[in-house]
C-alpha cells in the first residue's frame, strides 16, 4: 500500500485502534516540521543576481561557486524590486549583470541604474549621477543597506571572462603579499598649504589607522618626497604592484572617466590611461580589488568605457573596481579613503561589507581641520559649501563594478602570548590545524621615512624611493622549522609579526615588544 492510498474496511473488518496522543503529535511534528537540509538552506545569506536572460547561462558557474561558499543562490531576470519582493528574506549581497547606457534600453545587455539629482560646486558638473548604491537603500534613509555591486558586461564572453577571473582569485593560495596595501597618491594641486601636507598625511593615516599587520607601500606624486620615485616609473610601478597581490589597492588624487592623474613631469603626464590597460594587464593571474578615490573613474552608464570598467575587464587587472560615477569632492574623498583604510581592522571578510563600512565611517567622521583646509578648495556655487550633501552624494556615488560578496584574503587571527624576561621578549603561537607555516617578521621601533637625499635624478630617485618603503616593511627573521614548536625570543624593541599559512587561510598576530619608560630622573621607584 502505497502512502497515498486509503484504507478501506466492511462490517467484517475489525476497526482499527486509535492513536494515542503522543504518537499523534510526533507524527504532526514530523510532517510540520523542515527537513533537516531544507531548515540549513533558510539560515543562509542569499546571494541576488539579477540579469538579462542573455546572462542566466553565462553566470551559473559563479552561482555554482557561491553556493559551494554556503551561500542560498538566487538568478532573476525580473526588476531589483520584485526579485528582493519575491525572497524570504533579505539578501546579503545583489549583484547586478548587464550595462547602463541612456538610449540603449532595447539592448539584451541593458539594466538600468538609478539616478540621483547631484549637489553641484561647479557650474560644468554633471546633474545627476547614476548610483546603484541606491538601490541597495531598502528603507529609505539615503544610505544603503545591501552592498550592491555589478559587472557591467555587454556581451556572454565579456561576462565569462569575469566570472572566471572571480573564481581564480578566490581560489588563490593565500601568501604574504595578501597583507601589503599598495597606494598611489595623486598630486592635490590645490594649493602651496594642502599640496605641502598631502603625502605626509598619506603616510601618517596608513600607519595610525591601518591594522599592525598590514604593509603599506606608496607612490606619492609629490616631487619633494622620496615616496616619489622617478616618475615615470609610476605607472609600471603600480602595475607590478596590483600583479603582485595584496589585501586592496588604492589610487588617490584627480581623474576623468578614462584617465587617473598622477602628476606632471617635464613633458609627461603621469597616470593611469584606459587605452594601456589592455596592453599591460593582459596575461597573469587576476589582481587584488581596487578601490579609486577620485572624480568620474567608475562612470560606466556611458557610451564610453571607464577606466573601471577597462581595468575589471583585463584578463590580469583587478578582480573588483570602486569608482566615482561622477566628479567626487577632495573632503569627502578625504574621509572615504580614512574610512577606508579604518575597516580593513573589523571582521569585513567580503568586498561590499568593507566599501559599505569603509562609507558608513566616512558618512559619519568629523574633522574640523581638514573640513577648514578642502571645504572650497575646488570652488562653490552658493555661500557655503553644504557639507551633508557632499557626505550624502558621496555614499551614493561610488560604483561597486565587480562581485560584493568577492572573499578578500583577509587574514583570522593567530592566538599566541608573550612574557618578558632577561634576555628579551619569549613568545609562542598556537599552530592552527590547517596551517603549515609560521612566517616571522620584526619592524624595528621609531622608524622615520628618510630624509630626500639629493637632486632628483632617475637612479637617486629610485633610490630614494626603495628606502622610504622600507620603513613600512617586516624583516624576515628565522622561523621554527618543520616539527618544532612555534616559539621563540627576540631581544629588540618593535612589532613582531607572526604569519600562518594554510592551503586556503591566512593567520596573522602582531605583538608589540616594547619596554617600560623608565621614570624621570630623580624620581624614585616605588
Amino acid at each position: 500500500m502505497t502512502p497515498g492510498d486509503r484504507t478501506r474496511y466492511n462490517s467484517t473488518d475489525q476497526k482499527p485502534k486509535r492513536f494515542s496522543p503522543i504518537l499523534l503529535a510526533c507524527l504532526l511534528c514530523f510532517v510540520i516540521q523542515p527537513w533537516p537540509a531544507k531548515a540549513q538552506e533558510q539560515n543562509k545569506p542569499i546571494w541576488l543576481v539579477v540579469t538579462r536572460p542573455i546572462f542566466v547561462k553565462a553566470i551559473q558557474p559563479l552561482a555554482e561557486h557561491r553556493r559551494k561558499d554556503d551561500f542560498e543562490t538566487v538568478i532573476s531576470t525580473e526588476s531589483l524590486a520584485k526579485a528582493i519582493r519575491d525572497l524570504p528574506r533579505v539578501p546579503a549581497f545583489v549583484l547586478l549583470v548587464g550595462d547602463d547606457e541612456p538610449g540603449r534600453e532595447k539592448e539584451p545587455w541593458y539594466l538600468p541604474s538609478k539616478r540621483v539629482e547631484k549637489y553641484r560646486w561647479e557650474e560644468r558638473q554633471s546633474e545627476y549621477f547614476a548610483s546603484d548604491a541606491l538601490l541597495g537603500d531598502l528603507d529609505g534613509d539615503l544610505m544603503p543597506d545591501v552592498p550592491v555591486g555589478r559587472i557591467p558586461a555587454r556581451t556572454q564572453a565579456e561576462l565569462k571572462q569575469i566570472v572566471n577571473k572571480i573564481i581564480s582569485f578566490e581560489q588563490t593560495q593565500p601568501t604574504l603579499d595578501d597583507l601589503r596595501l599598495p597606494s598611489w597618491a595623486g598630486a592635490p594641486g590645490f594649493n602651496p598649504v594642502v599640496d605641502s601636507v598631502a603625502t605626509g598625511l598619506m603616510t601618517k593615516v596608513l600607519q595610525a589607522q591601518a591594522p599592525r599587520w598590514v604593509t603599506p607601500w606608496l607612490i606619492s606624486a609629490d616631487p619633494k618626497s622620496p615616496f616619489c620615485g622617478w616618475p615615470p616609473d609610476q605607472s609600471a610601478m603600480f602595475t607590478e604592484q596590483l600583479k603582485r597581490g595584496g589585501l586592496l589597492a588604492v589610487l588617490v588624487g584627480h581623474g576623468d572617466v578614462q584617465y587617473f592623474f598622477s602628476m606632471q613631469f617635464q613633458n609627461w603626464g603621469i597616470g593611469y590611461h584606459v587605452e594601456n590597460i589592455d596592453k599591460v594587464l593582459a596575461s597573469g593571474t587576476p589582481g587584488p580589488p581596487l578601490v579609486i578615490i577620485c572624480c568620474l573613474s567608475g562612470s560606466f552608464a556611458g557610451s564610453e568605457k571607464c577606466l573601471a570598467e577597462a581595468l575589471l575587464m583585463a584578463a590580469a587587472g583587478p578582480v573588483a573596481v570602486i569608482g566615482a560615477a561622477s566628479e567626487s569632492h577632495p573632503l569627502t574623498n578625504y574621509f572615504s579613503g580614512v574610512g577606508l583604510v579604518q575597516s580593513l581592522a573589523a571582521d569585513n571578510k567580503r568586498l561590499g561589507n568593507l566599501w559599505l563600512s569603509a562609507q558608513k565611517n566616512a558618512f559619519q567622521a568629523r574633522d574640523p581641520v581638514m573640513e577648514l583646509l578642502l571645504c572650497n578648495v575646488e570652488g562653490k556655487l552658493e555661500a557655503n559649501i553644504d557639507i551633508p550633501r557632499l557626505r550624502q552624494d558621496q555614499v551614493l556615488m561610488y560604483a561597486l563594478l565587480g562581485d560584493p560578496a568577492t572573499r578578500l584574503h583577509l587574514p583570522g587571527k593567530l592566538h599566541g602570548k608573550i612574557k618578558r624576561q632577561q634576555d628579551g621578549w619569549h613568545w609562542q603561537v598556537h599552530k592552527p590545524e590547517d596551517a603549515t607555516k609560521l612566517y616571522v617578521g620584526f619592524r624595528p621601533i621609531g622608524q622615520e621615512v628618510p630624509k630626500l637625499k639629493g637632486e632628483l635624478s632617475r637612479d637617486l630617485a629610485r633610490e630614494n624611493f626603495q628606502r622610504a618603503n622600507m620603513t613600512f616593511d617586516f624583516r624576515p627573521l628565522p622561523g621554527p622549522a618543520e616539527g618544532e614548536p612555534w616559539k621563540g625570543t627576540i631581544d629588540k624593541e618593535g612589532s613582531l609579526r607572526l604569519v600562518a599559512l594554510g592551503p586556503k587561510k591566512i593567520y596573522v598576530a602582531v605583538l608589540n615588544l616594547k619596554l617600560p619608560a623608565e621614570p624621570p630622573l630623580g624620581q624614585k621607584e616605588r
